[in-house]
């Protein structure tokens, strides 16, 4: 773990300077999602430049961003057929397996059940995805805000169903043209091969083919609560851990 720790630190040093790369560090909220196509000739990423705090405080409205342009085209001529999405927000903040420390908040395939993916594999998985997205930001081309990437097949920014499945121990994918719901994972303590904590969020997503969309709903007053209680509990931890 300690290896990918390094690893995010030297892309984001690389990528940062010149453009505005995805966020995968800083604060609990201050990750960005990135949305992910893929098929068996290519992929497609997009930094949507939406922070996982921006959604979550979107109550009753609609986020929604465009895949038009040079990129999504690149991608359609690569062919491949079975496309499938995903919207992710990585957030690796320690190296360790308390709560708060290592984060995702992810689409989740209608058949994906909960609470199987283990603290190791949640942790590997959510680690690998932000190298990944690092990684496609830094080829991206031209530098700007919120990047957009076409990859090959087996070129290095490639993203392959395993990396969007969390290694293979989660589903994140979906087929264009399906809602998702959406989850957020976190380790639940030290021991490896226990269940993940996991939090079915507020929000769906959904992929038409040309849009990409995110609604949040506004929550019961009864969750408000929980809601603030649990998001200063995973900042407490994430702190701590960091001092």
């Amino acid at each position: 773990m300690k290896f990918k720790t390094i690893a995010l630190a030297a892309l984001a040093a690389v990528a940062a300077p010149s453009f505005a790369a995805v966020q995968v560090g800083g604060e609990i909220g201050d990750a960005e999602y990135v949305f992910v196509a893929t098929n068996s000739a290519g992929s497609y990423f997009q930094d949507l430049g939406a922070t996982t705090g921006f959604i979550a405080g979107n109550y009753g409205k609609t986020f929604t961003q465009s895949v038009a342009g040079a990129e999504w085209n690149k991608f359609l001529a690569f062919g491949g057929t079975n496309t499938t999405w995903a919207i992710i927000a990585a957030q690796p903040l320690g190296d360790g397996f308390n709560p708060g420390e290592i984060n995702a908040w992810t689409t989740r395939n209608v058949n994906q059940a909960l609470g199987t993916i283990q603290n190791s594999q949640s942790n590997d998985g959510t680690s690998n995805l932000a190298v990944s997205f690092l990684t496609a930001d830094a080829k991206s081309s031209p530098k700007v805000a919120d990047n957009r990437l076409a990859s090959a097949f087996g070129t290095s920014a490639y993203f392959d169903n395993g990396t969007l499945s969390f290694n293979g121990f989660f589903n994140a994918r979906n087929a264009v043209g399906t809602q998702a719901s959406m989850v957020y994972l976190t380790p639940s303590n030290e021991v490896s091969d226990l269940p993940s904590l996991f939090t079915v969020l507020n929000s769906t997503a959904s992929f038409n083919g040309s849009t990409v969309t995110i609604t949040t709903a506004v929550p019961e007053p009864s969750t408000y609560a929980m809601l603030f209680a649990g998001l200063a509990a995973v900042g407490f931890m994430a702190r701590r851990r960091k001092a």
